[in-house]
């Protein structure tokens, strides 16, 4: 398997390329707090490999707080899964009508599992991003994530990349790089 910072480049052509060949359909408001996503992921943990499915989800409570969900399901090479449910809220600044300042705090549930041991954890993260609309219809994300579950933290470094397809749907791509864990995931975004 080749790894998510030896697949970034061709990945993001790949993007770049596919949001060149679609059709101008709409004027997508990108920057939205109302989705779902469902990707899959392609990760690396220490020096194992796996795959698997990531849910993630927004809601806005009002302009400018929201809630979030999300769930992480990867097998790994030698029998070994992790899974991580994420919930909490977070708050949008717009620096301007295209450009996001987003903070997020929430409590984290991990589960680690081998042929030899599992084990659960319980913690919290909180991260801070910046959204930006680059064009009609042309998302970016970049940030950090802080993930505290006890013994171990770990702060992960976020790209994303989104390209609104259609009104509403959007595909997109996620690269997270921490101590621990380096994963890529390809999504479909639905705005509601």
């Amino acid at each position: 398997m080749s790894t998510p910072k030896a697949g970034c480049s061709r990945s993001l052509s790949l993007l770049a390329l596919l949001a060149m060949a679609l059709p101008a359909v709409s004027q997508a408001d990108t920057l939205d707090y109302s989705w779902a996503e469902l990707g899959y992921v392609d990760s690396e943990f220490g020096n194992l490999n796996g795959d698997g499915i990531s849910l993630r989800g927004s809601l806005p409570v009002n302009d400018t707080f929201f809630v979030f969900a999300s769930y992480w399901d990867v097998g790994y090479d030698f029998n070994v899964d992790l899974t991580s449910i994420e919930a909490g809220g977070g708050v949008h600044l717009p620096f301007n009508d295209k450009v996001h300042l987003v903070g997020r705090f929430g409590l984290v549930k991990s589960e680690f599992d081998s042929n030899n041991s599992s084990s659960d954890d319980d913690g919290f993260t909180f991260g801070a991003h910046v959204r930006a609309e680059l064009m009609p219809k042309l998302e970016v994300e970049g940030g950090f994530d802080y993930i505290d579950l006890g013994m171990d933290p770990d702060t992960l470094l976020i790209a994303q990349a989104r390209y609104f397809f259609l009104d509403n749907v959007a595909g997109g791509l996620r690269l997270e790089f921490g101590d621990d864990i380096d994963s890529m995931s390809l999504g479909v975004r639905v705005t509601f």
